[in-house]
């Protein structure tokens, strides 16, 4: 039976070919949602995927959200400085192309892409000479403006196979036959997706404009409009008459207007690379030439980054003058020894009634930690927990004390931590323990080593200092 009609597609497209990013978009939006939202919160959705981490670090970092190129380290720091929805916006576009670009994506699917990425620059700097506040937002908009043919295109079935061949034979136009076979139009089906992952009014307005639209949505038209155009040549007719509404909106003439929308293409083609999309960047009409074979190696096992440990610390040093909240603090702290370290699972847990309960988390294998991470601390206890306290420092769990203390594993330590080489840290505030530190590197990272261990008492040290200063500045 073929699958016809707007809402069959949106079921399809959205959910069903795309779970985990609809799962993700959704959990994003009730996050950034939320007033009573956390740094943390937002960053450990992030710091699960690796890839996703490393992607949101150097699109923090590139020309477009940190003009003033002093390094973000961190995806907590990522958020405080571009916000909850600068960053949610990234991982949206993130998880897209990489949810829709897959093993083989079809031409279609590639063009679709470039013309995307093309359109969302030229709209950015179009839309940066009115109002520079909301250029994120433009961006997103223009990116994903043909969110439901990229749906489509990565999508298989006998329907994509039908298009196909239709639009290869050239006897209708792309509506009609889209129209034919599926009883709908990608630009419905955009515009439903944008409804349904909250993607913005500017979108939905770009697609099906009101009588006088804004600045914002004339930009994302203008910025689509030459995508299309540029593909036929740079002196076609096309590319004049969008020229046109270039000067109209920017007031440049039209040497200056076509000389800004060339070097917006050769920018479009390095911010593709940048949000991981190697494959289109030779569709876009630049003037340069990015190989498209420059894709990410896959993950390495977690290393040890030196340089990106003493940044962190040096921010943390900084912390009181910046004012950072206690959220940020730990968050950062996690992040310094999860990526700085290369610790692979790290905890921080808050000590409540008299246990141990997991507050902060990271890292692949902590997943149900935030659930079952809450061991017993009271005097009748002897476990790895208890003895970190007694002993008031950090302590090395390497396997010749884990041999002398193996008491100190219980059966529900066991099981929610394993019995792997560890590294533990109370921390005191006020004269009383108020949490604990928990890192190991569980599976790809091995053994832990003495470099190791230096490293974390130092991320140890100073968020007893961050915090001991942050308690007597607010006395």
């Amino acid at each position: 039976m073929a699958l016809t009609g707007l809402e069959a597609w949106v079921e399809k497209l959205g959910k069903k070919d795309m779970p985990v990013l609809s799962t993700i978009v959704k959990e994003l939006n009730e996050l950034t949602g939320s007033d009573e939202a956390e740094v943390n919160q937002l960053a450990e959705v992030v710091l699960k995927d690796a890839n996703l981490t490393s992607q949101v670090l150097r699109i923090a970092n590139s020309v477009q959200y940190n003009p003033s190129s002093y390094p973000i380290n961190t995806i907590s720091r990522a958020i405080v400085l571009i916000g909850f929805s600068g960053v949610r916006a990234i991982c949206i576009s993130v998880m897209m192309i990489d949810s829709l670009l897959g093993k083989q994506p079809r031409e279609r699917l590639l063009e679709q892409m470039a013309q995307g990425f093309h359109a969302a620059v030229q709209a950015r700097n179009l839309v940066r000479r009115t109002n520079e506040e909301v250029q994120e937002e433009v961006f997103i908009a223009a990116l994903l403006f043909h969110l439901g043919a990229m749906s489509f295109w990565a999508s298989g079935g006998k329907e994509v196979d039908k298009l196909d061949e239709l639009l290869t034979e050239g006897r209708l136009p792309e509506k009609d036959a889209m129209e034919q076979v599926t009883g709908t139009s990608f630009k419905a089906i955009t515009r439903a997706l944008a409804k349904n992952w909250n993607l913005g009014e500017t979108l939905e307005q770009a697609l099906y404009p009101p009588q006088k639209p804004s600045p914002k949505v004339i930009a994302v038209r203008i910025g689509e409009e030459l995508s299309r155009a540029a593909v036929k040549g740079w002196d076609s007719l096309e590319v004049g008459e969008v020229l046109k509404k270039v000067m109209a909106f920017t007031g440049l003439d039209l040497t200056e207007a076509r000389k800004m929308v060339v070097e917006n293409a050769d920018e479009a083609a390095s911010v593709a690379l940048t949000y991981g999309a190697a494959r289109v960047c030779h569709l876009i009409p630049s003037s340069r030439s990015i190989a498209p074979d420059s894709e990410q190696d896959a993950p390495e096992p977690m290393q040890a980054d030196h340089e990106l440990q003493l940044n962190i610390l040096r921010e943390l040093s900084n912390a009181l003058s910046e004012n950072l909240d206690v959220n940020t603090i730990f968050q950062m702290v996690l992040e310094g020894m999860h990526r700085g370290i290369g610790l692979e699972r790290v905890a921080l847990a808050f000590i409540q009634d008299d246990h141990a309960v997991a507050k902060y988390v990271l890292g692949e294998g902590t997943e149900g930690w935030r659930k079952n991470f809450a061991f017993p601390l009271d005097k009748n206890q002897d476990n790895i927990f208890t003895y970190v306290r007694k002993v008031a420092e950090p302590i090395w769990f390497d396997s010749k004390l884990q041999k002398a203390q193996k008491h100190l594993y219980s059966p529900e330590i066991i099981h929610v931590l394993g019995k792997y080489q560890s590294f533990i840290a109370p921390i005191r505030l006020g004269g009383r323990d108020v949490a604990l530190f928990y890192a190991d590197r569980w599976k790809l990272g091995g053994v832990l080593q003495k470099e190791h261990f230096q490293s974390f008492r130092h991320f140890v040290m100073q968020t007893q200092m961050s915090l001991q200063m942050l308690a007597e500045k607010r006395k």
